[in-house]
């Protein structure tokens, strides 16, 4: 659960890490407690200290999502 969703879209982050073909979004500003890693998808979860999402990071990234697929979804 991500906890209280009332004013988490104003705080959503996403980034992208080259070198780690690693696309991350963030929830929350709190620091992380626990990460869980989801081998069928790759995705690892994070969790703060009241088991909310903090953030959920998608491994090999690139290999999920085509660019064009990408400048699809975000209306490009």
């Amino acid at each position: 659960m991500i906890g209280d969703w009332k004013g988490v879209k104003d705080m959503i982050k996403i980034s992208y890490d080259s070198e780690g073909d690693t696309l991350e979004i963030r929830f929350s500003e709190e620091e992380v407690k626990e990460s869980e890693y989801i081998e069928k998808t790759g995705f690892v979860v994070d969790y703060d200290k009241k088991g909310n999402i903090t953030a959920i990071e998608i491994l090999s990234f690139s290999k999920k999502v085509t660019k064009d697929e990408l400048l699809e979804a975000v209306g490009m």
